[in-house]
């Protein structure tokens, strides 16, 4: 069976060099990108109790990544949205603010801007407060705003509509997938001569009972009892790669990058950071939730020779990593498939012990740490790992490790079996 990567029938030479020129996060460890890398860098976990937002008597959890301080009473809450009470809508348009800073007053043509805003649920949270409000007045009416508040292309449109951004527009929804799916349709839209920028990326809040306990029902959640060193000490609820991993840690965050072709970053003197050179994405036609090894590597090749790369050129990989015991397994099984004995050299780390699993948006922001790393020459630790000797690769536990990277590797795998990998070089000014 024939194979194809994005650019498989593309002349590498004639396609036009994307870079990175902004970067924006709202997380469990700050409600921006330069705290959520400090937390990241120190080896910092987020996850904590709070019986608040996960009362017992709707949710079978009570642990979860909250981006603390961020609502009406705190920062971050866009006053402009107000009526629009979808927490995602405002985290990620906190997260498109920061990302699209260097550009505001830049001489560009808003028409030649995409905006390309993901996430798996969209606005879950205004729909469950809705019902709950409609159930308490005895009526059947609903808030007009819970339609618009709902759509996952609302965030994209919000976007556009505040910072003037008038180019293609997509709200992609790939599960967990869903930050790196808009990142590549973004790069995609450049490549194909429809925009010279894209503000790409994912937001995603869905702590709902319905999304929760479905989780929790099917094993894939981390539902911890006393004894469990993640019941006492909520920030050691996640653990990828693990001897003790019991299930993902549900989180809240959005993370958005600004992209642009080489030419037009230079034509507007903005600040570089990264180079994307390489991307894939395909579908695993096999399981409704279970990753499928097969093509998870095929996956990982594609992006790689899609960088015109060989698999040994790449210096990090940042995982998936879950913290369920089949992804993890899946991945290193599949690492070892792609990289042969090179997979025992290779730094790998997940940011999911640190921030749990954001679902859409856990991809957009283990992007913008592949690039922070790529900048500072600094690759994260993957916190709370105890080794399985199973899982015998380098996932380098605990500690931050500095050492000089020049191309870095990132996979995502959604549920339905939908799958990306992308490539990043670090920028060298050449």
């Amino acid at each position: 069976m024939m194979t194809t990567s994005i650019s498989q029938n593309v002349d590498h030479r004639n396609r036009p060099r994307i870079v990175i020129v902004g970067m924006g996060a709202t997380s469990c460890l700050g409600l921006n990108w330069p705290a959520t890398w400090a937390g990241l860098r120190d080896g910092r976990g987020g996850l904590r109790r709070n019986t608040d937002r996960l009362p017992g008597d709707r949710f079978m959890t009570d642990i979860g990544g909250f981006v603390d301080g961020f609502g009406p009473n705190g920062q971050g809450c866009d006053p402009r949205i107000s009526k629009l009470e979808s927490r995602f809508l405002h985290l990620g348009l906190a997260a498109a603010d920061e990302a699209w800073k260097p550009l505001k007053g830049a001489d560009y043509d808003p028409d030649r801007v995409a905006v390309i805003a993901a996430s798996a649920f969209g606005g879950v949270d205004l729909q469950d407060n809705e019902r709950l409000k409609a159930e308490a007045r005895g009526r059947l009416n609903m808030g007009p705003y819970t339609v618009p508040g709902l759509l996952i292309n609302q965030l994209g449109g919000q976007i556009s509509q505040h910072l003037g951004l008038l180019g293609p527009g997509f709200g992609p929804s790939n599960a967990c997938a869903s930050g790196g799916h808009a990142l590549i349709l973004g790069a995609m839209l450049i490549q194909l001569g429809m925009a010279d920028l894209a503000l790409c990326g994912a937001s995603e809040s869905a702590f709902v009972p319905s999304i929760v306990n479905s989780f929790a029902t099917m094993k894939a959640l981390a539902i911890l009892k006393p004894g469990d060193r993640g019941f006492e000490d909520p920030s050691q609820a996640s653990r990828p790669f693990s001897s003790d991993r019991a299930g993902f840690v549900m989180s809240e965050a959005s993370g958005m990058i600004a992209l642009a072709t080489i030419d037009e970053a230079r034509r507007l003197k903005l600040e570089i950071l990264a180079e994307l050179v390489g991307m894939a994405i395909n579908s695993d036609g096999h399981h409704m939730a279970a990753p499928h090894q097969p093509q998870i590597e095929k996956c990982l090749r594609l992006a790689i020779q899609d960088a015109g790369l060989e698999p040994d050129s790449i210096d990090y990989y940042n995982a998936h990593g879950t913290s369920t015991s089949i992804n993890d397994a899946t991945e290193t099984a599949s690492l070892k498939g792609v990289y042969g004995d090179y997979a025992k050299r290779l730094p790998i780390s997940s940011i999911k012990g640190a921030l749990g699993h954001s679902l859409g948006a856990a991809s957009a922001l283990e992007a913008i740490t592949m690039i922070e790393s790529l900048r500072i020459g600094l690759i994260v630790p993957t916190i709370n790992y105890v080794e399985d000797t199973e899982l015998d690769l380098d996932y380098v536990p605990g500690q931050a490790r500095a050492i000089a990277l020049q191309h870095a590797l990132s996979a995502s795998f959604g549920f339905g079996g939908t799958n990306n990998a992308l490539v990043f070089r670090r920028w060298n000014d050449d």
